[in-house]
């Protein structure tokens, strides 16, 4: 028997609501898929689907984009382009990564200069060798070079 929510054992109502009849009711999908006889449903024509489709059209790439535009050279002075795209700089801040493991780089080491996400990191931080800050630095290219 069922449950209910609250913990009770219900009967069903009719005969029809039990597992056994639900999927024999009329008008239920599963219904008309065990009365029309098909067991496998590849091998069911697709009407909607056009075999004779053929995707004619070519992607193409930025650099492909640019050399077809700067080929067509019809274009008045100040129509927009790919290769003349030209945007004031953000008055967002600079975002800020760790240097040592790339997510959102909360503090600095005021030590090394270094761009750490948390504690955990700036444990890592503190075990460096010298000297090895400056190649973190200098993928950012934030490094010391003396001359």
């Amino acid at each position: 028997m069922p449950v209910n929510k609250r913990g009770r054992k219900s009967r069903p109502s009719s005969a029809a609501d039990t597992p056994q009849h639900q999927d024999a009711r009329e008008g239920s999908p599963l219904a008309s898929f065990k009365s029309s006889g098909i067991s496998n449903l590849h091998s069911v024509a697709k009407p909607f689907k056009n075999t004779e489709y053929a995707n004619s059209r070519r992607w193409k790439n930025l650099k492909q984009v640019v050399a077809q535009e700067q080929a067509d050279s019809d274009w008045p002075v100040d129509f927009p382009a790919y290769w003349a795209i030209d945007a004031p700089p953000s008055l967002l801040p600079q975002k800020k990564y760790c240097d040592i493991t790339g997510l959102p780089a909360l503090y600095t080491d005021p030590k090394t200069n270094i761009r750490y996400h948390s504690a955990e990191v700036y444990r890592v931080v503190r075990t460096l060798p010298p000297g090895s800050e400056q190649l973190y630095l200098a993928v950012r290219n934030a490094n010391v070079t003396l001359k």
